[in-house]
């Protein structure tokens, strides 16, 4: 699986039609082929900080999508960040649930 999270920094006069231009795009893509789910999130410690999170079956589904009309409207306010965007693209062999986190709890019980 393929995970890759940008951040951009939203002009303050900016925000509001980027953080609106990515959550249309999110649903859209969350249906794209290989797409395991696509979330727009804020922020918590600036308001102005927007992430695109994404997660991808395979590496070619998530090319397919750079190269996608629908990523291509992003790149104009990619651009627009405030600061030099950041893109963290990781991939990941195996992914736990709770009961991962539930296993290392009972495992520092006994």
């Amino acid at each position: 699986m393929i995970q890759a999270v940008l951040r951009v920094v939203a002009p303050p006069n900016k925000r509001a039609e980027i953080l609106q231009v990515f959550c249309s795009l999110a649903g859209p893509t969350e249906v794209a082929k290989g797409c395991r789910l696509c979330r727009v999130l804020c922020d918590a410690n600036d308001e102005n900080a927007i992430l695109y999170w994404a997660q991808w079956e395979t590496r070619d589904d998530q090319d397919d999508h750079l190269r996608s009309e629908r990523f291509q409207r992003l790149l104009p306010y990619i651009d627009m960040s405030r600061e030099p965007p950041e893109v963290d693209v990781s991939t990941m062999d195996a992914i736990g649930g709770i009961e991962l986190v539930l296993s290392v709890i009972r495992a520092q019980q006994h």
